[in-house]
């Protein structure tokens, strides 16, 4: 179970926009620049509001270990093979056609993605909210 603590910075439509804290792993990562995750602002992203929760209060965000890992291997994975079946399938009218379906094959790996991580529901963090001053 992956774990993140953060505070809701505002509450809109349903949403609330979370500010994750900087995990502490961050500051001696050497990609730290490159991945954005170890900024010294945090990040923000947009999570359902938890029963309860105001603008100000502390909240911890939990993903299971394996949903992250199904997310990065469908994220990598599907374009990469729509891509080579696009240039498999059109390989034989040279390698001009070859590109050409590589190119449509990724728009469509790409398409796909998409309407899959809007269907996708069971990607919803867990939160536990604590109202603003009480400690975790």
């Amino acid at each position: 179970m992956i774990q993140r603590s953060g505070h809701i910075m505002a509450i809109h439509d349903g949403l609330a926009t979370v500010r994750v804290e900087r995990a502490s792993a961050c500051s001696s990562c050497g990609t730290r620049s490159v991945c954005g995750a170890g900024s010294a602002a945090g990040s923000q992203m947009s999570v359902p509001v938890p029963p309860g929760a105001r603008t100000g209060d502390r909240v911890t965000l939990s993903l299971a270990s394996g949903m992250l890992t199904r997310a990065a291997l469908l994220a990598y994975l599907l374009p990469a093979l729509t891509t080579i079946f696009g240039a498999a399938l059109l390989s034989a009218g040279g390698d001009l056609a070859a590109v050409a379906g590589a190119l449509c094959g990724l728009g469509l790996g790409l398409v796909a993605l998409r309407l899959l991580g809007r269907r996708q529901t069971a990607c919803t963090p867990l939160i536990d909210s604590q109202p603003f001053g009480e400690s975790l």
